[in-house]
């Protein structure tokens, strides 16, 4: 606790030195306290409440089980206090995903399957504390003081994640794994198989995330003429970050990201599946996919080192899942429980007799969201992925909300791929950026703003 008040600090020096920088040169500082919060997201600023007990000793799902007051929430009793149209509990049209998802807490909650309701209960006191807060962002600041916020928060995030990347593995500065995140050296080597960044995250597969969603946003900035110079500076430096993570995943989204973004923005108006899309986007990608896996210097990344154990460990886990979501195919065995429900299950613990499978989540979002959800819950899911994307897409045909809903499209992908080999996209330190960007993509894509509810 103490270390992140330490780094607490030294996030608000950073950010006071950059209010008055702005204010001498007479530019607008308003997105400043936004971005600050935002750069916080990672290192999970909070304060516990309460502390369950779990028969899970190292997590009871992919979030953290604990309930925590959250700093969004914090900033948003100061915003309360400021603002004059608050408009707080009000559904809107382009907020129904929240609604369903409420929906899906609710279902969790009650759902006679779930052995940790408490572990529900602390997801969704994390999710509405920043939706919450984005909400009173909405409120008070227009799109491009959002847009120069999230750039900002960004800017700084990457930066840092860099300087810490090149600290370990490069100069083997091994300090640097344990300052933000308690257990950082035992994940940087991998239990000692192979070296890899962790910047500000706890394992190399959480920076690797975090750098391609960063990857992304900074792509759909360049593309669109947005602070052009530093944001291909950038987009350099979290590609190299990436490298240095030695995620197999993250090498291969990041290729098929940039090469879906660069292709659907310079074809927006055409359809996504043709032979002119195939030719010119996916042949171009597989090239660059084969190259990368066969030929390229990061081949024994994925040929040789730990990969047959850790196709092996994912297959296990899989089965793991498959075998959660037989138990309850409908409504899952709840969000947020899965770990909690394979240790307490007689049956379950008969077939699974590796550590690794019970003190770990599924390392597969989809199968998580399918296994803690059931059938309702991963066909909202489908729905979310393919509704969203074609909102994007079309966003960008019309010229609309363009760098957030190429953004958006990035990030649906980022999702899509590392999803099925990782848990680290519901994790707690990088689900929050997540919500983030579908809501304000969501906020400022054409849609109706009449209330629903």
């Amino acid at each position: 606790m103490l270390l992140k008040i330490l780094i607490f600090f030294a996030l608000v020096i950073v950010y006071l030195i950059w209010y008055s920088t702005l204010l001498i040169k007479q530019k607008d500082t308003s997105h400043l306290f936004f971005s600050f919060i935002v750069t916080c997201i990672p290192f999970q600023m909070s304060f516990p409440l309460f502390t369950p007990q779990y028969v899970s000793t190292d997590g009871i799902g992919s979030f953290t089980g604990k309930i925590f007051l959250m700093l969004p929430l914090i900033a948003s009793v100061i915003l309360l206090l400021i603002q004059k149209n608050k408009n707080v509990f009000y559904i809107y049209k382009n907020e129904r995903w929240i609604l369903w998802v409420g929906i899906l807490i609710v279902i969790s909650f009650i759902n006679p399957f779930n052995v940790a309701r408490w572990g529900t209960v602390a997801f969704a006191v994390a999710m509405f504390s920043y939706i919450f807060y984005f909400r009173l962002v909405y409120n008070s600041l227009n799109p491009l003081q959002i847009l120069r916020g999230i750039f900002t928060s960004f800017l700084i995030l990457c930066i840092l994640n860099f300087v810490l990347a090149i600290l370990y593995p490069v100069l083997g500065v091994t300090f640097v794994t344990t300052i933000f995140q308690a257990g950082g050296d035992i994940w940087a080597t991998r239990n000692g198989t192979r070296a890899g960044a962790i910047g500000i995250f706890v394992t190399p597969a959480n920076l690797g995330l975090f750098s391609v969603i960063a990857s992304g946003f900074f792509f759909a900035s360049y593309l669109n003429g947005f602070e052009k110079k530093i944001s291909l500076l950038t987009l350099i430096l979290t590609a190299i970050t990436i490298i240095l993570t030695y995620s197999r995943t993250s090498y291969i989204t990041l290729v098929v990201i940039l090469f879906a973004m660069f292709y659907i923005y310079k074809n927006a108006n055409k359809p996504l599946l043709s032979l002119k899309s195939f030719f010119l986007g996916m042949v171009p990608a597989l090239l660059v996919l084969y190259w990368l896996v066969f030929l390229s210097p990061f081949s024994a990344t994925f040929l040789k080192t730990d990969a047959d154990d850790m196709y092996q460990a994912r297959l296990d886990h899989w089965t793991m899942g498959l075998e959660i979501f037989h138990t309850s195919p409908i409504i899952g065995v709840g969000i947020n429980s899965h770990l909690e429900f394979v240790n307490r299950s007689p049956a379950l613990s008969r077939i699974v007799h590796n550590d690794f499978l019970t003190s770990n989540p599924i390392h597969n979002t989809h199968l998580i969201i399918l296994a803690e959800t059931g059938i309702v819950g991963f066909s909202l899911w489908i729905i979310f992925i393919i509704s969203g994307f074609r909102k994007a897409k079309i966003n960008l045909s019309q010229n609309i909300n363009t760098i957030l809903s190429l953004t958006q499209i990035s990030l649906i992908m980022t999702y899509i791929i590392y999803g099925f080999t990782d848990w680290a996209p519901v994790s707690h330190s990088t689900f929050p950026i997540f919500l983030l960007f579908t809501f304000f993509f969501n906020k400022y894509s054409p849609e109706s703003q009449v209330p629903t509810v």
